[in-house]
């Protein structure tokens, strides 16, 4: 299976190049890097740097990700997500399977990320949660996407997510019927439902919150998750170093996880 990791940022920190590109070395994935930006990014070895042009995305009907006019707090359209979909939609699809994380997605080491490839890539769209819209609910973001959309609709965070070949060619066929996207946390869910594709919402993604405190008792107590948002990119190797450490010298966590994961543990 050929399958891919991608890392979304407006601009990538050297800490984003660096990890892309050792996982580039130390596994058979392919890697990318998609820029939001246009401004020059050094070119490594290993990781693939993908930069896009606004018009380029907008005019292949590749937009409203983030919703558009200015509705959210990024007003900027297209952002790096759709310029994500279009690449892997449009430009290379030679991919069986994707995986994708904002660049303040933690990953606490490769050996994390490999076990949630092997164990999740079989089903279509891997993500923290899969909420269906209920009693025609109006709150969140739900005004701005039914219009775009008929029911039923799901969402989740998709910080971090995987997607199979299926589901982007769903999504491509989307763009080619409506020529526009809608938001991205509504997008992957309801159009693998709606195809009937398969969703499923592991322990290992629970992790990925709008708002949480995640610290060194947390990576141990959750050694297979990744962690959203940790904001800190620049000192993310720092904090890889320092669960090893941890680890060696016999720590103990404290357990301050939110109940619903403590209860997910129970069943793991």
């Amino acid at each position: 299976m050929r399958i891919a990791i991608a890392f979304l940022s407006k601009y990538p920190s050297i800490e984003t190049i660096n990890f892309a590109t050792k996982i580039g070395i130390e596994t058979d994935f392919k890697t990318h890097i998609i820029v939001d930006s246009m401004e020059p990014v050094a070119i490594t070895q290993n990781c693939m740097i993908v930069q896009l042009s606004d018009t380029i995305c907008m005019s292949a009907g590749y937009k409203n990700c983030n919703i558009g006019d200015n509705i959210t707090s990024i007003k900027k359209n297209p952002t790096a997500w759709d310029k994500f979909l279009y690449y892997f939609c449009e430009l290379d699809t030679s991919y069986d399977y994707v995986w994708v994380f904002e660049d303040d997605v933690f990953i606490p080491s490769i050996d994390v990320l490999k076990n949630l490839i092997l164990k999740y890539t079989e089903f279509d769209l891997v993500t923290a949660n899969n909420f269906v819209r209920r009693n025609n609910d109006m709150t969140w973001y739900w005004p701005h996407i039914i219009d775009k959309i008929q029911g039923p609709h799901f969402n989740s965070m998709v910080c971090a997510a995987g997607l199979s070949k299926n589901l982007l060619e769903v999504i491509k066929k989307r763009v080619q019927v409506a020529g526009e996207l809608f938001y991205i946390e509504s997008l992957l869910n309801t159009l693998a439902i709606q195809n009937s594709l398969s969703v499923k919402c592991p322990l290992e993604l629970k992790s990925i919150v709008w708002m949480g405190h995640w610290g060194i008792d947390e990576f141990l107590l959750l050694p297979n998750n990744i962690f959203h948002p940790l904001k800190d990119i620049d000192d993310y190797e720092s904090k890889r170093a320092l669960i090893k450490d941890k680890i060696e010298d016999g720590y103990i966590p404290k357990n301050n996880l939110p109940g619903f994961i403590n209860e997910m543990l129970k069943h793991e």
